[in-house]
């Protein structure tokens, strides 16, 4: 039996980018000093503030975005802390936007730091290494047009689900790849959350 699960055998059409740790990247972009230290980021600093975005720097040690400030310092001392600054994820999410939209016009943010490309319009053969290429082609855009402290994790499938499920494989900066002939071996990998 070829497809004993009867799955969806269309090649990949789907690209999900998704911006790592967007914020706090975003600001160890703005500020090269902030680079490599554990970064975190609150609406606004008071005692018990939530942490709305990590740095992997401060993901490693074990703070994680919901932490409350006073338990994000116990798990980090040298956590630094910082008050979001909107204007600026904007001015990213326009520049991802305007990169992400130079490929298809059907393309849509799915939040700030997230989005999908349509690629139904290549052709078939061929379709998957061509995704895989402008992945990677993606990834150097966003370091040289938006900075090269910035990651993007791209995932391609034939359909956003499948898509955003590999985008989160391989955190961070990763790229891969989840279709019917690898969908079982990646599917045994991963654990329920």
């Amino acid at each position: 039996m070829a497809n004993p699960y009867a799955m969806n055998t269309e090649p990949p059409a789907t690209m999900w980018i998704d911006l790592n740790s967007a914020f706090a990247t975003t600001e160890q972009q703005a500020h090269p000093t902030l680079r490599g230290k554990p970064v975190g980021i609150t609406n606004r600093i008071s005692p018990e503030c939530c942490i709305i975005t990590a740095s992997y720097e401060a993901k490693r040690l074990g703070v994680k975005a919901g932490c409350r400030r006073t338990e994000a310092l116990k798990i980090c001392p040298s956590l630094i802390l910082l008050e979001s600054d909107p204007a600026k994820y904007h001015y990213v999410y326009e520049k991802l936007f305007a990169i992400m939209k130079s490929y298809s016009p059907k393309t849509e943010m799915r939040s700030i730091d997230e989005g999908t490309i349509d690629f139904h319009h290549l052709k078939e053969e061929g379709r998957e290494e061509e995704l895989v290429r402008i992945g990677h082609e993606i990834k150097a855009r966003v370091r040289a047009e938006i900075g090269e402290y910035m990651m993007v994790n791209i995932g391609i499938g034939p359909n956003r689900f499948l898509a955003k499920m590999a985008a989160g494989l391989h955190k961070p900066d990763g790229l891969a790849v989840l279709t019917h002939k690898n969908i079982l071996e990646v599917f045994a990998k991963l654990e329920l959350e």
